[in-house]
């Protein structure tokens, strides 16, 4: 979420234009955008400072609707918004939030890896030498955390082994598992295309009975 959304959001476009006529809705939406930025907790410093980027904002229109002529309503909702959101910024910073810890984020995940660690092994190096997580990661930190993710107990001494293992291959085939994915993912697609294209037969005949 980007840091300056509060301020962007309908209701306060509707204030800074002084378009009273749909405030009443514009402002419950801007409740629940509150709401849903504050509902996560691993999110709190940013959701305390996007919070103080629209009370400044709040703020100036509540000086600009004193110094100039500007109607009752538009003054009511600007003061009741600039309150919602002080209010919301001093219970905020008193919540003791317990971060989660990075287990209970795995256990929430929920995979557990059925296959035997040399696969995750070929995985990390393929995802390694693909850049797929940038230039600046080693084959071991990718396979490391792959097995902390997936909970296979994973010694750095035997990635460096099954790599070995790997590169000694025979039958010009090193990547057992990776191909045995691509041929496997084939057909599947291959077995689809082919049910797909029956019930294209199927559907004309059954239609003309």
């Amino acid at each position: 979420m980007d840091l300056f959304a509060l301020t962007e959001t309908q209701f306060i476009r509707e204030l800074i234009a002084r378009q009273n006529e749909n405030l009443h809705i514009s402002y419950k939406d801007f409740v629940m955008q509150v709401y849903d930025l504050c509902r996560n907790k691993q999110e709190k410093g940013f959701a305390v400072s996007a919070l103080l980027v629209v009370e400044v904002e709040i703020s100036a229109l509540q000086t600009a609707a004193q110094r100039e002529d500007v109607n009752n309503a538009l003054v009511s909702f600007i003061n009741k918004a600039l309150h919602f959101v002080r209010n919301t910024i001093s219970h905020y910073k008193e919540v003791d939030f317990v971060p989660t810890s990075e287990d209970d984020m795995i256990e929430k995940i929920g995979l557990n890896w059925q296959a035997n660690k040399s696969a995750l092994i070929e995985i990390g190096y393929a995802f390694k030498v693909a850049k797929c997580f940038g230039a600046n990661v080693s084959a071991r930190e990718i396979i490391l955390k792959l097995a902390k993710l997936f909970k296979v107990d994973m010694a750095e001494n035997y990635i460096y082994k099954k790599y070995y293992d790997m590169k000694t291959r025979e039958n010009n085939r090193r990547t057992y598992f990776i191909d045995d994915l691509g041929d496997k993912l084939n057909d599947h697609m291959d077995n689809e295309d082919t049910k797909d294209d029956k019930k294209k037969v199927e559907e004309p005949s059954m239609s003309s009975h």
